[in-house]
């Protein structure tokens, strides 16, 4: 049993696209249709979660009154520090998000809410193992439940695309946060957290993550390019100050190298 579709058009609608954590901007879906936001239980829907109530019927654990939607940082911080993220606490972040009053879902939100009912409700792992989406010869159905004794769950991301090596995936996480960091600053021009992804999509047909590995290099060019176009980016190429760290340089600081033996 999982959230039903109606509770997840209302929760996006009330949501407005946003994680629920407080000052936090990032959208839970960005451009069209990838989903990047954690639907989180206030009291886990499993036992041994954090927050975790045995004394929840099933209806309550997946109602609208236990669920909150965030950002995948925020909802690990929740998850990893329940003695600071109480169940008062999250539900008190739900009731300061959430817009008061009647809810009136608009055919956008409930275009958004079917996408996250179709995320979260197609594909149920309730244990581990490993789910491969959008596979020749993979399994398909309306509903897969997956059981097993492991406690990790790890999704692989399509042969050949940028998410499935690590390097080149965070470089490019890189280059997008310093383009929204310096977009942010802009004077004149309203900021919004989707835009770069939608201008990847355009460009490259597909959601950045999904984009093959041998284009790397002209989309690091093409984010290159909107950092130092914005005006902050303009400001220190003048003065010589780097706006972003090279592949090269950003492997170096944050990779781990091998330690030599003996």
């Amino acid at each position: 049993m999982g959230p039903s579709r109606k509770t997840l058009n209302k929760l996006y609608a009330l949501s407005r696209n946003q994680c629920a954590f407080k000052n936090c901007d990032a959208p839970v879906i960005e451009g069209a249709d990838t989903i990047t936001g954690i639907l989180c239980h206030i009291k886990a829907r499993s036992p041994g979660g954090p927050r975790y109530d045995a004394t929840q019927t099933d209806e309550q654990r997946h109602s609208d009154a236990n669920l909150l939607l965030l950002c995948a940082k925020h909802a690990k911080i929740v998850d990893s520090e329940p003695e600071r993220y109480t169940v008062a606490k999250l539900q008190e972040m739900k009731r300061l998000h959430e817009q008061p009053g009647p809810v009136e879902i608009s055919q956008a939100d409930a275009q958004k809410g079917e996408l996250l009912f179709r995320h979260y409700g197609d594909v149920s792992v309730t244990a581990g193992g490993n789910v491969i989406v959008n596979s020749p010869g993979a399994v398909q159905a309306s509903q897969v439940v997956f059981k097993n004794a492991r406690k990790t769950v790890h999704i692989a991301p399509p042969a050949g695309s940028l998410a499935s090596d690590l390097s080149h995936r965070n470089y490019v996480k890189h280059l997008v946060e310093r383009y929204q960091e310096f977009a942010k600053q802009q004077q004149g021009r309203v900021f919004r957290y989707q835009a770069i992804y939608s201008a990847i999509k355009r460009r490259f047909g597909a959601d950045w993550g999904n984009i093959p590995l041998h284009q790397f290099e002209s989309l690091v060019e093409f984010l290159q390019q909107k950092i130092d176009r914005t005006m902050l980016g303009s400001m220190n190429r003048g003065k010589r100050i780097a706006n972003y760290s090279t592949f090269e340089q950003y492997r170096e600081k944050y990779e781990c190298r091998e330690v030599p033996k003996g």
